[in-house]
């Protein structure tokens, strides 16, 4: 088991802490809650967490299937465990009347183990707190390739991690490419990848965005430890916030929100 900053490594599993507070209060709730309506409550505060959670990024410039993913794909975005928790208590009630024992046991134990991500988080790096202003190399949509100019990320804006090799890349890739349609201030940085090889992949799947180059200068301070790797950074190139694995519409709103607004 290896903790970083995005995450914990399990064998060839890369889980994001909000992915391991899911697993882990799965787990303790379906091991320890032995009572009638356990797993309507369970089930109950999963849609609510996640509706609650995905809602605000549905709109109109994307596909129904993708609004349908941000929903289904529990690697995307986030959860309201707030509302959540709430509705499954709601019902829990419903079905209890008066909770026994047990039942108080299970809610406490199960809230307990999704707390531990807290206490296993590293405290980030001095360098892993700022967005170096060094500039790097800008292909742009459809331009030549050599050489590309020269040119920093853009402040404040969302700055995303990624490879051509990469699933979860490749899934929000089309969400990140709307925004940055409608003028959103988000940059893609490739990592270890050659600017043949980058053109040629936005090219086959008609993705008409511009992405920075060499990556792999950031990555390394910056604490980067899978793909894809977002972070919101504020005027100042301070990172106010990141995420490891694909965004969703509301996810994504949420981080430029923050960028943007950051001191």
């Amino acid at each position: 088991m290896i903790t970083h900053l995005d995450g914990i490594v399990l064998g060839p599993l890369n889980l994001s802490w909000s992915s391991l507070t899911l697993a882990l209060g799965l787990l303790t709730w379906f091991g320890v809650a032995r009572f009638p309506g356990a797993q309507r409550a369970a089930l109950v505060t999963l849609v609510v967490a996640r509706l609650w959670a995905a809602l605000p990024g549905l709109d109109d410039a994307r596909p129904l299937a993708e609004h349908l993913l941000d929903i289904v794909d529990v690697r995307r975005g986030s959860w309201a465990w707030a509302p959540g928790l709430g509705a499954g208590l709601v019902t829990l009630w419903f079905i209890q009347r008066r909770p026994t024992a047990g039942v108080i046991r299970a809610v406490a134990l199960t809230v307990l183990a999704a707390t531990v991500p807290l206490v296993l988080r590293p405290v980030p790096a001095a360098t892993a707190a700022t967005l170096p202003s060094t500039a790097l190399p800008l292909l742009a949509a459809g331009a030549a390739l050599t050489p590309p100019p020269l040119q920093a990320l853009p402040r404040p804006g969302v700055v995303n991690f990624w490879a051509t090799w990469c699933p979860p890349c490749r899934a929000e890739l089309p969400l990140l490419a709307s925004a940055m349609a409608q003028g959103e201030p988000i940059a893609l940085v490739n990592v270890g990848e050659s600017g043949a090889d980058v053109q040629a992949f936005l090219r086959d799947h008609r993705l008409d965005v511009d992405s920075w180059l060499g990556g792999e200068r950031f990555s390394v301070p910056l604490q980067v430890s899978g793909f894809p790797t977002t972070l919101a950074v504020n005027a100042a190139g301070r990172i106010v916030a990141r995420h490891l694995g694909p965004l969703s519409g509301a996810q994504l709103q949420s981080l430029l929100a923050l960028a943007k607004g950051a001191p």
